[in-house]
């Protein structure tokens, strides 16, 4: 049985989060561009939201 598109997208979210904390600094700054990594989870916040309210009721 393969890994279903439910699993993929929370792994994904665990990835992400796991990457952020491993990259906080003791000063609560980051090892990256935290404009950036907030544009990007932003788009990808909108992105679903637009496909929520684009779906088809069932």
């Amino acid at each position: 049985m393969g890994i279903t598109e439910r699993e993929k997208i929370y792994t994904l979210l665990d990835e992400i989060r796991a990457l952020v904390e491993e990259n906080e600094l003791e000063d609560g700054t980051f090892r990256f561009d935290p404009v950036r990594a907030l544009i990007a989870l932003d788009f990808a916040k909108t992105e679903i939201a637009r496909t929520i309210d684009g779906a088809d009721p069932r």
